[in-house]
């Protein structure tokens, strides 16, 4: 994780993340606590400066998440922005993570804490799935979703459960060929900054 601050002066900050042909890579960036920056954006750009990702034009990202595919090894960069119409400024934490793609037998052990903030989990294009979610440990109740995104816009919400611990609950779903789909597991927003959390949990695929 990294920390900065969108000001009025300055409104991109850049990061190098050097990447592997191949990785799926999933970008979280939200705002610090305590702070107003309430209209995040992300900016991608490869080796060669192609822009691979860009949600500027995402009216609707309080907090960003956003992804890509490399297509090649190199030095990609990272641009911490805001949306176009937005002068908000504030910290904000940058979290990358190469997300690893579940495929059918695949058995997770995850751990959730306000250090790690949500884990994300990649679906494979164009696929029947169907995933089990149980919470093993914990006091604070995980929350499970499935995010769909593509290059211009934050992720956005297709399905999301709790659950106590003890409790299986299970989704089938046929992924689209043409948008990247994350399976993740985390908090909200107010409770990653205000509670204490660490919570474990189980993710099965059949």
């Amino acid at each position: 994780m990294v920390e900065g601050e969108i000001t009025k002066d300055v409104t991109e900050i850049d990061y190098t993340l050097t990447v592997a042909k191949g990785d799926i890579v999933v970008l979280d960036m939200r705002r610090s606590k305590d702070s107003e920056l309430y209209s995040t954006a992300i900016i991608v750009q490869d080796a060669s400066g192609t822009e691979v990702v860009n949600t500027t034009e995402d009216t609707s990202a309080n907090n960003t998440v956003a992804g890509f595919t490399a297509h090649a090894d190199g030095d990609y960069t990272v641009i911490a922005t805001r949306n176009k119409y937005s002068d908000t400024t504030g910290g904000f934490e940058l979290r990358p993570t190469a997300a690893k793609l579940l495929q059918s037998g695949d058995s997770i052990k995850g751990l959730v804490t306000n250090k790690t903030a949500d884990l994300y989990y990649a679906l494979p294009a164009d696929t029947d799935a169907k995933i089990s979610y149980a919470q093993t440990t914990g006091d604070y109740f995980l929350y499970f979703r499935i995010l769909v995104l593509d290059s211009k816009t934050s992720s956005s919400l297709s399905a999301s459960a709790t659950a106590i611990k003890g409790i299986t609950w299970s989704v089938s779903l046929k992924t689209d060929a043409d948008y990247m789909t994350l399976v993740s597991v985390g908090g909200n927003e107010y409770d990653l900054q205000h509670d204490d959390i660490s919570s474990k949990f189980t993710l099965d695929v059949e």
